[in-house]
């Protein structure tokens, strides 16, 4: 009986599946019921009757109802052998025995309802072999989908592989394909009910002809919807296609970290306004409509389409970031994904101007003349001025006595007290006994500055004009000094006679009366 269930089930169960392709859910319900009836069936009249077996008086009473010419012989028996064992026990017990050696038991337990099932269950299985020889390579797909095991439904056109469910952007094209096997149709239809509920027909055609591919391109879809494939005998089952709005920058909050050395607090920037100093970084915080599961920020080059940096962001109340910003980048702009794997469309790219920072630079305020001429035992005055836009680190003196270029020379490091100030004036006194020079021995110097970049300097200002001071005598150094000062004198005998000029000049023209 069990077994004549279970055969009812597959043979109900595997035609329904070919015919109208049952959902899981579906077959799991017919397999629960089929499988679940055998079990209550075998359990109801079979393992029930075994777990509870008659008594040995209710099989006497059977038997005597069955053998009327034991006449009570065997329930008595059966009852007084546990009571009494005397001789009239023994001898009504040895009759009884020898009665039962003669009597056929067979009428006792009828068999005429396991026949029955037995013939039943023998057609069910012969029928059942015949249809799965008929249905041929049908069968073994249609029970393993019977048993829950995932197969395809056996049809003349297999349809191998298709587009399926997906997520897409709107206003995207979206391009539905699939690959049969088997028997190819010449066309098929693409069946769509829309999320409003609109009904539409395609022809779902090969790629080319003969083709084992089949596509269709629906443009611009503005609306969810769902479909379902129809090639040859066979139709897939019902595909989802969610259309999401693309996620868009929202608020965007920028400011300027200025590089460590620099000394400046952040500096809050527009998106309009990115000019940077080289080795900044960006501290980028941004918001959007949509739940996002990413966002990124691309640096891009001048063209605005090479990526040079792509840097994460990371979630929190908004998505922000703090980025080094790339010395090559002209640019930046945002690739947002949501939750559902939609990606913005290419966004709007922020104009980046880098900044280098500048070169210091230095002058020598004394002495004015690039050649000055001091005796061996002079202390020799150097006044200079340097800046920079952000601190002076180092100023050095480089010298080298009777150097020709390119040969060694040395350094001197000026002092600053500590300090790195964005313009430093300084005066340094020069002993030019400790060189030991001779006379007519020339020291050639020129002034180099440095300042604080510690990211991409640090930068330096070199002095273009060399000085010289030359050794001379005291004779030489009298006869310059004269010759300068006469030069002085000079010059203020030419300012006297010019202002005196100028003075007469300015009295005629008062005296003048106008035409």
């Amino acid at each position: 009986m069990a077994f004549s269930v279970l055969v009812l089930w597959l043979a109900i169960t595997m035609p329904l599946d070919w015919m109208v392709e049952l959902p899981r859910w579906a077959r799991a319900l017919l397999m629960v019921a089929g499988v679940g009836g055998a079990a209550v069936v075998a359990w109801y009249w079979g393992f029930r009757g075994w777990l509870h077996r008659p008594s040995d008086e209710s099989v006497a009473l059977r038997i005597e109802a069955a053998l009327p010419e034991f006449r009570s012989r065997l329930i008595a028996s059966v009852q007084l052998s546990r009571e009494d064992d005397g001789s009239l026990v023994r001898a009504l017990v040895l009759e009884t025995a020898t009665l039962a050696r003669s009597s056929s038991l067979r009428g006792v337990v009828s068999r005429a309802r396991f026949v029955q099932w037995a013939k039943v269950g023998a057609g069910l299985f012969v029928c059942a072999v015949v249809a799965w020889l008929l249905a041929g390579k049908a069968s073994w797909p249609l029970f393993q989908r019977a048993v829950l095991v995932e197969a395809a439904v056996p049809r003349r056109t297999q349809i191998v592989e298709s587009t399926g469910s997906k997520v897409m952007a709107m206003g995207d094209d979206l391009r539905i394909a699939a690959t049969v096997a088997s028997v190819i149709p010449a066309g098929g239809k693409l069946h769509i009910v829309t999320e409003s509920g609109k009904r539409q027909e395609f022809a779902f055609d090969p790629t080319a002809p003969n083709a084992a591919t089949f596509a269709r391109n629906l443009q611009s879809v503005q609306e969810s919807f769902s479909y379902t494939l129809e090639l040859g005998d066979n139709r897939t089952q019902s595909a989802q296609v969610k259309v999401r709005p693309r996620p868009t920058v929202g608020k965007v909050e920028a400011a300027q970290i200025w590089p460590e050395y620099t000394g400046l607090p952040p500096k809050p920037r527009m998106m309009n306004d990115l000019r940077l100093l080289a080795g900044s970084k960006l501290n980028l915080r941004l918001q959007s409509a949509a739940r996002l599961k990413s966002a990124t920020v691309r640096f891009v080059a001048t063209d605005q389409k090479t990526i040079v940096r792509e840097v994460p962001m990371q979630a929190g109340e908004m998505w922000d970031v703090i980025a080094d910003v790339p010395a090559n980048s002209a640019g930046l702009s945002f690739r947002l994904v949501d939750e559902e794997g939609i990606e913005s469309k290419a966004s709007v790219v922020h104009r980046l101007e880098i900044l280098p920072d500048e070169q210091p630079t230095v002058r020598i305020l004394w002495p004015v003349r690039r050649e000055e001429l001091v005796t061996r035992n002079a202390m020799f005055l150097v006044s200079f001025e340097a800046k920079d836009d952000f601190g002076v680190e180092k100023v050095r003196l480089h010298y080298g006595v009777n150097w020709t270029s390119g040969t060694p020379h040395k350094i001197l490091d000026l002092n600053l007290d500590g300090e790195t100030p964005k313009s430093v004036t300084r005066r340094f006194e020069w002993r030019i006994e400790r060189l030991a020079l001779s006379e007519g021995d020339t020291v050639e110097f020129w002034l180099e500055v440095l300042d604080g970049n510690t990211v991409t300097g640090p930068g330096i200002g070199v002095l273009a004009e060399h000085y010289q001071v030359r050794v001379v005598s005291e004779a030489e150094k009298r006869a310059d000094l004269a010759s300068r000062l006469d030069d002085t004198l000079r010059g203020l005998n030419d300012v006297k006679t010019g202002q005196e000029e100028l003075s007469k000049r300015l009295g005629e023209m008062i005296q003048v009366r106008p035409q």
